[in-house]
């Protein structure tokens, strides 16, 4: 009776993770989907009213400022349009791979901040399984966003290297930190969340922190699928 029930469950823990695994793919085809709607559809329909404005505005002298303050809030909102369907499913990480898609949100984390960063990505130009790349891209995003939001650093790192047939990317800042003994603060992608995602492409997660020494993520996969 025992060896059943250590069977049973080790089929109940396969079961789960199959139901994960299937639950994020799914989540990442609606995130495909809405991100292709945002910029196919309200994209073109934006381009279109800025066109009409910039006519109106050519036409009609008297309204030309108030025409140039809605010429304005349209530019405005087609950028949030793009960053929204960006940050949904960026086109790059399908078009151009994991490497460049993480340097680009380096680089824009950089250009927000004010900040160097230090970048060595040749190693995510290796091939990955479809769900590994998404899991590394999706961990980069989220310990990214949270340096923007939380730790005012001076400097971040984003490095990745292969060592006996892993990859590990690592993401590292001078920020404030936190407290390493608990959850990071409101806002950050809660560790057991980032652990879960990983172990289900047979990865591990590692964190360094301390409060006012700055915090560095390690997420580590297998090469193969």
């Amino acid at each position: 009776m025992q060896a059943g029930n250590e069977a049973g469950g080790s089929d109940g823990s396969t079961a789960r993770q199959r139901l994960a695994r299937r639950l994020i793919a799914v989540q990442e085809e609606q995130r495909l989907r809405l991100s292709r709607e945002l910029h196919d559809d309200l994209g073109q329909m934006l381009a279109s009213l800025a066109l009409e404005l910039h006519n109106v505005r050519a036409d009609s002298a008297e309204l030309d400022d108030r025409l140039a303050r809605a010429a304005k809030l349209v530019d405005q909102l087609s950028g949030r349009v793009h960053d929204a369907a960006w940050n949904l499913r960026p086109a790059d990480l399908d078009r151009l791979g994991l490497r460049a898609s993480v340097e680009d949100l380096t680089a824009v984390l950089c250009d927000q901040l004010g900040i160097a960063c230090d970048v060595d990505l040749e190693a995510l130009s290796s091939p990955l399984p479809t769900e590994t790349r998404l899991t590394l891209y999706r961990i980069a995003q989220e310990a990214l966003t949270n340096i923007g939001k939380h730790a005012a650093p001076n400097r971040v790192s984003v490095t990745a290297h292969i060592h006996d047939n892993r990859i590990r990317l690592t993401i590292e800042d001078d920020g404030r930190g936190f407290d390493g003994e608990g959850e990071p603060g409101p806002g950050h992608l809660g560790l057991a969340g980032m652990k879960e995602r990983l172990a289900l492409v047979g990865g591990q997660l590692k964190l360094e922190t301390a409060k006012g020494k700055g915090t560095t993520v390690y997420a580590d996969v297998p090469l193969a699928g």
